[in-house]
């Protein structure tokens, strides 16, 4: 790989600061003469990093909205934020252009994480030399703790998200330093290890204060358990193809999650600086509708198998009958517990009416309607669905079962399936075919349902490493143009049907 003095995401983010086009509150002052002046500036410095990742994926629709039609966990003809491009059908390679109208899909997350990493590095640095923070440096430890969780938060999304990135801790000086670009692989790596050292830090007794997650105040051992359930999430998501999910360490995903969080995790919306735009939308019926390839798996009358039949292009909304009350109440134009009934179109035929949908998302309508109150990150469902996982593909089919059931059963009122999958007349989820799923069908299918909305783009993570995109469908992102242009290295892109780094 190329070798460069300084890489251009984390020169441009300290030359440009608020020159960048986002449209969220920058917490991280980037006068950094000023910002390093004192150890209560180097623990603000530190302590509001959560925020920018926060923001980064849920105040912004880049690139959460475009990675939820993607997948097909939400749908929308509407050009907003790259929607209608990255989702049309045949899917088309990604455009990556410094001339394109949605260049925010890629360029935001690149740059909001790396103004993350630089101001992070910044307080570690400082501690490193000598800083210290409370009485004697009593608060370095909860300090350090926290800033290599969010360095590897940090990290950790690029390597989710395109297909190479920069390395930069606070270890490397930006004038004395060649960096090189690495494979998504090798950034994971990092991240995980800066996990690790997040918890090592943590070995002390500390609290974190309710204001740098906004909400809840964290124990050293209860942020230990946050640091560990985001590492197996982010073992689990990096496979880019089923054959990479099957090879991942789910041993090692199993024990961070065995020691991982034990309620959900999230923030305290506030409707002024800690809010939610990635949840409202997906709550607002002009602007997202669910996908049918999300929730056609629990239709049971043969419709869904039957628009999958049909060209893209002649595709025409349904109604889905299901004993999932989830998704339907009693009928099929009845709302269920999750999702609401809309029979009315607002998007636009021309643009494909395979985005067409008669069902929206409704379970966090509050956030939409107030901007008030908990906002979940990563949930316990998750997390059992996610060790469900780890049970089948260790071959311990007998212990995924309970936990594949605990939703379903419940929220779902739907028979419970047994290691042979879901059987019945009525059976959910269903195949392409209209067979009854297999216990790993009602796995995928449980955390789709559960998942939506919760954490952007973990959708697109999982189905890519699922095998269940749309052909055409780009693995990852690509480094932004502008980065390309500023290191003088060619152009290049992903996803089109038969394209460079695209679905099957």
């Amino acid at each position: 790989m190329r070798n460069f003095k300084i890489p251009a995401g984390i020169a441009l983010v300290l030359a440009l600061g608020a020159c960048q086009d986002l449209d969220v509150q920058n917490l991280n002052d980037p006068d950094r003469e000023r910002a390093i002046s004192s150890a209560e500036d180097i623990q603000s410095l530190i302590s509001s990093s959560f925020y920018t990742f926060f923001s980064t994926l849920e105040r912004s629709c880049y690139p959460s909205w475009a990675l939820g039609v993607a997948a097909d966990e939400g749908t929308s003809s509407w050009g907003n934020c790259g929607m209608q491009d990255i989702s049309s059908e045949p899917r088309a390679a990604f455009p990556n252009t410094t001339a394109y109208g949605y260049r925010g899909v890629v360029q935001d997350a690149w740059f909001r994480h790396y103004d993350m990493i630089s101001s992070v590095n910044d307080g570690l640095k400082a501690i490193k030399d000598g800083l210290e923070i409370g009485q004697g440096g009593a608060d370095n430890p909860r300090a350090v703790a926290f800033g290599k969780f969010t360095q590897g938060l940090a990290h950790g999304y690029l390597a989710l998200m395109y297909d190479r990135a920069f390395l930069f801790t606070e270890e490397m000086e930006l004038e004395n330093t060649n960096f090189e670009l690495k494979d998504h692989k090798a950034i994971m790596t990092e991240a995980i290890k800066m996990f690790d050292a997040a918890i090592a830090a943590s070995s002390s007794s500390f609290t974190i204060p309710e204001t740098w997650m906004n909400g809840q105040s964290y124990s050293s051992a209860e942020f230990v358990k946050v640091v560990n359930s985001f590492a197996a999430r982010f073992i689990s998501s990096l496979a880019r193809t089923p054959q990479e999910r099957a090879a991942v360490n789910w041993q090692e995903v199993l024990n961070r999650i065995n020691k991982g969080i034990t309620s959900d995790f999230g923030v305290t919306l506030d409707d002024q600086v800690w809010e939610s735009i990635y949840k409202e939308r997906y709550q607002n019926a002009t602007w997202f509708r669910l996908d049918y390839n999300l929730i056609g798996p629990a239709d049971v009358s043969g419709k869904y198998q039957a628009w999958l039949a049909t060209l893209a292009a002649d595709r025409q909304p349904f109604d889905i009958t299901t004993p999932d009350r989830r998704i339907t109440g009693a009928s099929p134009t009845t709302d269920g517990s999750d999702v609401y009934y809309r029979s009315a179109q607002n998007f636009r035929a021309d643009r494909g009416t395979y985005h067409f949908s008669r069902y929206g998302h409704k379970r966090y309508r509050t956030i939409q309607q107030t901007q008030l109150g908990f906002n979940p990150l990563m949930t316990v469902a998750e997390m059992d669905l996610l060790k469900a996982e780890a049970y089948i593909r260790l071959g311990q089919a007998d212990l995924a079962v309970p936990l594949i059931n605990k939703t379903r059963t419940t929220r779902g009122q739907l028979p419970p399936v047994t290691r042979d999958g879901a059987s019945g007349a009525s059976c959910v989820p269903r195949t392409k075919t209209g067979a009854c799923g297999s216990l790993m069908d009602a796995l995928m299918y449980e955390k789709r349902i559960e998942g939506i909305a919760v954490a952007a783009g973990q959708a697109y993570f999982d189905a890519r490493g699922w095998g269940t995109l749309v052909s055409g469908t780009p693995y990852h992102l690509p480094i932004p143009a502008v980065e390309l242009e500023t290191l003088r290295l060619p152009n290049y892109t992903f996803g089109g049907v038969g394209g460079q780094g695209a679905a099957q």
